[in-house]
């Protein structure tokens, strides 16, 4: 369970994002590498990641295509299935919001999401919102958080072709194995898809270690990973416009966890398993000018945690967590004159947690959303209004309950359309949203507060876009500013041990920074093509609270000031290679910043190698060979959890289109 708990200057540099809103299977879209890679003017408040980025990256998870967004900085613990999270423009990660084709995914009991367990083997596009309507009839939840990231997959999409089939294998070093395939059949009036995937890997790769003067070269222990997928969807074509989608998925994991790396003390001996199911329905209608939605959930979570060697007078810990949590709403939209719209819905979400081991809470939580909101559109300009108010109802069969809330939340924006020779965009938004504390925060024994209260954040943006070259060779460049305050931020203080914490509301952050993106792809006479997408971000992200304390004015734990991404692709008819740089400038453990604390910057680099073989029609067959890390470099996003070095992956994927 403590696993679970865990949650370079550089020169202009830029990103993938492609100016494209997130639009869900209501009304169908069928998503083209080629449409979404011609370039358009970036789009100020969204980026997103096609399929075709998808697969030259091979990402082992979800976490590792988010990080290559602008303004976004991952925490990761470990390789392969090692727990994964992520914050946008300094915010933490349970002010993020997880969408997979349009229903919002949550964990209320640890609060935020691991996206070291998301494949994406099936994702067509992953897209990062971070002001202004994001989608088309998603769930109001979705709309409310700071940041909001849309997953569209190929299993849950409508599809008039009879048949397609996806398929792949995955072979590379620490043992890892990966296998997926997944198949879809459509009518005129139906569709329905089934799919499956089994990982696995020992992870036990290399790693080095700086103590003082002297290097320490080890093994990664009880990093071993075994996880299953599978699900199936059915889809109909009603009359007057209506479409019904039942979606059904489940996934279950056993791996170890390998904790900190402590010299000359390298046990570990947890170990966790997880099973989660999900059940998904939604029914859309069309009436004139109106489109809605209705939609319901049942999400179950199960963890078991086990330590035989932690000392207690029970002999070890073995800890089973239970959390449901059942969802249901309804969302509009209404178009009105000149392409403006009005919208809005009514959600409600209820969930429960309980504690195998003796424990003084069995929380459960009632939380209702509302939204209203209109967009309108001009020939010279767009805003765009959000009013939206939550409510929390909390109770506690065995002790205390955390206080009930009810919060109202505005959301504001303006846009001057393209004009220009370079087609400008200017964009400004603020917006005011809060994130509830978790089950764990407010009732996990000898560490949860009841008092806590909610963190809120005041979001302001200010951003320009322009697509100064157009023809064979095309660019596009975007600056956004951005500068957030959160007030009653809550954070983990360390009281009898490093074991025993306690929660608290400790004060105010403020955070000031810019997010830089540029895209230039070439079409050359001999049919080579060449693309570069690069960006970097600066956020200076402070403790405020107290004027006196020691942290006053420090950058925040592990927020780095300077994060940057380069990728290159130079492809000849069907065969290329890729290039993919991330960087980060070093980040502190604490928000205290002394030399104790300071985790070192990296730069780490991957490289691929693919061809895709002539076949029939309606066929594909491609195969990649993955080099990542390719310089070897030891670095850690966590203090103490250091990252694999060199590694190989060989990818032979097959698709009936």
């Amino acid at each position: 369970m403590r696993y679970s708990l865990l949650v370079l200057n550089l020169f202009l540099v830029c990103m993938l994002g492609y100016g494209q809103d997130t639009i869900n299977s209501l009304p169908e879209v069928s998503v083209s590498a080629l449409e979404i890679n011609r370039l358009k003017t970036l789009d100020l408040t969204s980026q997103t990641f096609n399929r075709e980025q998808i697969i030259l990256t091979q990402p082992e998870d979800l976490g590792v295509i988010i990080q290559k967004f602008s303004g976004t900085t991952l925490k990761s613990y470990g390789g392969v299935g090692g727990l994964k999270t992520v914050s946008v423009r300094g915010l933490g990660s349970q002010h993020t919001t997880f969408i997979v084709d349009g229903f919002s995914i949550s964990n209320t009991q640890t609060g935020q999401i691991n996206l070291g367990q998301i494949q994406t083997d099936n994702v067509e596009s992953i897209t990062l919102s971070v002001g202004g309507k994001n989608g088309f009839l998603l769930s109001p939840s979705s709309y409310i958080n700071g940041s909001t990231v849309s997953v569209n997959t190929f299993e849950n999409n409508f599809s008039t072709d009879p048949f397609k089939m996806r398929l792949s294998s995955k072979v590379g070093s620490f043992g890892e194995i990966d296998n997926y395939i997944s198949l879809k059949y459509g009518k005129a009036k139906m569709f329905m898809s089934v799919f499956g995937k089994y990982r696995s890997a020992n992870g036990k790769y290399p790693y080095s270690i700086q103590n003082g003067k002297t290097t320490y070269n080890g093994i990664r222990d009880n990093n071993d990973l075994v996880d299953w997928y599978s699900g199936f969807t059915v889809g109909f074509r009603l009359k007057k416009e209506g479409r019904l989608r039942v979606i059904c998925r489940t996934n279950s994991a056993d791996q170890g966890l390998p904790g900190a790396i402590i010299l000359y003390n390298t046990t570990a001996n947890q170990r966790l398993s997880a099973q989660a199911s999900v059940v998904n329905i939604d029914y859309s209608q069309t009436y004139k000018m109106l489109f809605y939605r209705l939609f319901g959930s049942y999400n179950h979570d199960w963890l078991h945690y086990t330590d035989p060697y932690f000392l207690n007078n029970t002999g070890g810990i073995s800890a089973i967590y239970t959390n449901n949590l059942y969802q249901g709403g309804i969302s509009f939209q209404r178009l009105l004159l000149n392409s403006s719209a009005f919208f809005g819905g009514l959600e409600t979400k209820y969930s429960d947690l309980t504690f195998s081991t003796l424990n003084t809470a069995a929380p459960r939580r009632l939380h209702t959303f509302g939204l209203i909101g209109l967009n309108l559109n001009r020939e010279t300009w767009k805003s765009e209004v959000q009013i939206s108010a939550q409510q929390i109802i909390e109770e506690n069969d065995q002790g205390e309950r955390a206080k009930n809330r009810l919060k109202v939340n505005p959301f504001l924006s303006l846009e001057k359309v393209e004009f220009g020779k370079w087609k400008w965009i200017l964009k400004a938004w603020y917006r005011n949203s809060f994130r509830m504390p978790s089950f764990n925060e407010l009732y996990y024994n000898g560490v949860g507060n009841t008092k806590l209260k909610p963190e809120q954040a005041h979001q302001f943006s200010l951003g320009i876009s322009a697509r100064p070259l157009e023809g064979d060779s095309k660019l596009n460049i975007l600056v956004n500013g951005f500068a957030n305050r959160v007030e009653n931020q809550i954070l983990a203080i360390p009281t009898k041990n490093l074991f025993v914490w306690s929660m608290q509301n400790i004060g105010f952050v403020n955070t000031f920074g810019f997010e830089s993106r540029m895209q230039i792809n070439t079409l050359h006479s001999n049919r080579l093509t060449t693309n570069f997408t690069m960006n970097y971000t600066y956020q200076y992200s402070v403790d405020v609270s107290d004027s006196h304390s020691p942290t006053y004015l420090n950058q925040v734990a592990y927020i780095p000031r300077h994060i940057g991404n380069f990728d290159a692709t130079i492809q000849r008819k069907k065969t290329g290679i890729h290039f993919s740089t991330t960087l980060s400038s070093l980040r502190y453990s604490l928000t205290e910043n002394i030399i104790a604390n300071k985790i070192d910057g990296f730069a780490i680099m991957d490289v691929s190698l693919f061809t895709q073989i002539k076949l029939p029609v309606k066929h594909a067959l491609r195969i990649q060979l993955s080099v990542k890390n390719i310089f070897n470099s030891s670095y850690a996003y966590m203090r103490y959890f250091v990252m694999p070095g060199r590694n190989y992956l060989i990818t032979l994927s097959y698709a009936i289109n």
